[in-house]
């Protein structure tokens, strides 16, 4: 285990119990929100394939993707 993973459970471990569910709500929608990335951005890179030659697409789909970063 990382150095960062064994910092975190120790942390978590010292925490009331009280304070447990907000931080595992945290960590839960943290997870959710990189997973959704990961598929938005494999589905843009499969469009930008099918659709590559096709005039102003590679421009378009990369403005989007910088888009969503700002």
């Amino acid at each position: 285990m990382s150095a960062m993973r064994e910092e975190l459970h120790a942390l978590v471990d010292r925490l009331p119990e009280d304070r447990v569910q907000p931080v595992l709500a945290l960590v839960r929608e943290n997870l959710e929100t990189a997973s959704r990335r990961e598929r938005a951005l494999a589905i843009m890179e499969r469009v930008q394939e099918r659709m590559r030659g096709v005039t102003g697409v590679d421009e378009e789909l990369d403005r989007l993707r910088e888009g969503a970063r700002g």
